[in-house]
């Protein structure tokens, strides 16, 4: 009866491992989605801050609205860059500096493709320094020695 017991367990061990696994590339997509969106709410909440006389054809003119905007902007890198990392590193079952090392190769080819495609390169600074934290972090919390981290 042990036996079969521990079978049982050992069965349940590895779905589980296998569904963490799985949602470990699903998590950076849904991390970069929700804060896309996120951030698409909060324009339209800076949007709605404009002053009606100073909305011209959907656009606010007002003279603070492109820098609240462009700091939107770099909150939500900074936030995308560091949850890209973080989050599939946290729900991988082991190795998990590695899974952030990939998280972070990938990101930062991204952010180069995106950087060099138009001008975004103050977003692409941002995305560079707050991943890098993310990956720092990363390393000192789970690269340690031990095979679970």
């Amino acid at each position: 009866m042990p036996t079969n017991h521990w079978a049982a367990m050992r069965t349940e061990i590895f779905h589980v491992k296998t569904i963490r696994w799985v949602a470990v590339p699903i998590s950076g997509i849904v991390v970069w989605y929700v804060l896309l969106l996120l951030g698409i709410a909060s324009v339209g909440v800076l949007d709605s801050l404009c002053p009606a006389e100073l909305m011209i054809s959907g656009m606010c003119t007002a003279p603070w609205h492109a820098q609240v905007f462009d700091a939107l902007v770099l909150l939500y890198t900074g936030l995308v860059s560091a949850g890209v990392v973080l989050i599939p590193a946290f729900l991988a079952p082991s190795h998990r500096f590695y899974v952030a090392l990939a998280a972070y190769a990938v990101g930062a080819c991204f952010a180069i493709y995106v950087a060099t495609v138009g001008t975004m390169w103050a977003p692409f600074v941002m995305s560079a320094v707050s991943g890098s934290v993310a990956l720092w972090l990363a390393a000192s919390i789970w690269h340690g020695g031990s095979r679970s981290n």
